[in-house]
């Protein structure tokens, strides 16, 4: 009955160390395609806010976009399709 027990005390801890990293996805709230700015007003608002833009792309219903900060430190923000807002 221990190995059992043990068996299961294993995999509830494993399971219960992963929630956090799923937790951490971040998801955009779903907008119509038709909705969404265009890549280049993206990559204006990123500018604006002070980043140099590498790459953009569409990743998890936000606009992804990945260069480096003003201090020049790599960064990886999610904007708001929509808006253009970070929202990670």
């Amino acid at each position: 009955m221990k190995p059992i027990l043990a068996s299961l005390t294993l995999a509830f801890l494993a399971a219960a160390a992963t929630q956090p990293a799923l937790a951490d996805r971040m998801r955009c709230a779903p907008v119509p395609a038709g909705q969404w700015m265009a890549i280049e007003k993206v990559i204006a608002k990123a500018e604006a806010l002070g980043y140099t833009v590498r790459e953009t792309k569409k990743d998890d219903g936000c606009w992804k976009v990945k260069g480096f900060d003003r201090n020049g430190a790599k960064v990886s923000i999610y904007l708001d399709p929509a808006s253009g807002e970070i929202v990670r």
